[in-house]
C-alpha cells in the first residue's frame, strides 16, 4: 500500500456499507440506498481513482463488515434504536430539507 493504495476500495467499501445498514433502518427506500451506494463506488471508476476491481472488492469488504457487525449486540442495539428514531421522524411527516430530487436525478435514481 506504500506505492498503490487502489486495492481495494475503501470508500466502496464505506459507501456500500452504509447503503447496506441504511436499508435495514428504511427498508422501503432499499432500491434507492443501494442504487446510491453502487453509484458512490462506480463514481470512483468514472473519475479514474479505481479500477472497477478496486470497487468490486470494496464492496465486497463493506458487505462482510456489515455481516460481521451483525454478531455485535451493541451494533444490533443501535441498529434498533436507529429505526425507531428514523420510525418517529417518518411519524412527524418531516421532509428532506435538501434537493434530493437533483442528486436523484444526478444518479439517474427515483428519490
Amino acid at each position: 500500500m506504500k506505492k498503490d493504495g487502489s486495492y481495494p476500495s475503501g470508500h466502496s467499501a464505506v459507501g456500500w456499507a452504509c447503503a447496506l445498514i441504511l436499508s435495514e433502518i428504511a427498508p422501503e427506500r432499499t432500491d434507492a440506498l443501494l442504487a446510491r451506494g453502487f453509484a458512490y463506488g462506480q463514481s470512483r471508476v468514472i473519475c479514474n481513482v479505481h479500477w472497477q476491481s478496486d470497487v468490486d472488492a470494496g464492496r465486497i469488504i463493506g458487505a462482510a463488515a456489515v455481516a460481521r457487525l451483525h454478531a455485535d449486540p451493541v451494533f444490533r442495539s443501535d441498529l434498533e434504536i436507529a429505526r425507531l428514531e428514523f420510525a418517529a421522524v417518518r411519524a412527524k411527516g418531516l421532509k428532506p430539507q435538501r434537493d434530493c430530487q437533483a442528486e436523484a436525478q444526478s444518479f439517474a435514481i427515483r428519490p
